[in-house]
């Protein structure tokens, strides 16, 4: 129980790291947690940064954030694989920002590629099917439906096909169900808007990102 708390203590410090409200503060001079969406995600300052910025951030969160540790734990500490949902918790909630952060998505993607890097090829292969799809290309709907629908083919295979995620462990299946659970609750808990909730404003946040469609 000590490992546990330890591993996740450091990984939340870890995620808690803000990577765009940094570059957002000493490049541009902007705080992203007061303008836009006003959290610090990379959506926040897609719009005030170059491309190479754009990929530096997600090198950072996708990679060094949400794979290196998860891909550790994964293969090194697999009875801990639980603790890396605190990576999550610390983008969503950094201890460095008071608790506020970004909205989980490109560590949510390291993450499960540090579980498995076949999974990060199916999740993206549903990314492209919905943007091509789905015509509301400035909202985030087609990454939660791919990961909705990515989850549900994990535990579909691994509970009745056995054709690829045959050797995950119950609490490898159990992170991957919290990952998508914590990214849809951080998208219904705007910061600081914790009341006035009703089935279309939480339908809206989910899918549009926003309170009105």
């Amino acid at each position: 129980m000590l490992i546990f708390i330890i591993f996740s203590f450091i990984l939340y410090l870890i995620g808690s790291f803000p990577t765009s409200h940094i570059i957002g503060e000493k490049l541009y001079r902007i705080d992203i947690l007061k303008i836009g969406s006003k959290h610090s995600g990379l959506s926040n300052i897609y719009q005030y940064s170059s491309k190479k910025i754009i990929l530096l951030i997600l090198l950072i969160d996708v990679l060094l954030k949400g794979f290196v540790p998860t891909y550790l734990v994964f293969n090194f500490y697999n009875e801990y694989i639980l603790a890396s949902l605190f990576l999550i918790i610390g983008h969503n909630w950094s201890f460095f920002l008071n608790f506020r952060g970004g909205k989980g998505l490109s560590i949510s993607i390291g993450l499960l590629a540090g579980v498995n890097i076949f999974i990060f090829f199916i999740l993206v292969i549903f990314f492209l099917l919905f943007w091509i799809i789905v015509k509301l290309r400035d909202s985030a709907m087609p990454w939660i439906l791919s990961f909705i629908i990515t989850v549900l083919v994990i535990i579909f295979d691994a509970l009745y096909l056995h054709v690829f995620f045959q050797s995950l462990s119950k609490m490898s299946l159990y992170s991957i169900i919290f990952v998508l659970l914590l990214l849809l609750l951080r998208r219904i808990l705007v910061d600081g808007e914790y009341n006035n909730f009703n089935r279309r404003i939480i339908l809206n946040r989910i899918i549009f990102d926003r309170d009105e469609k």
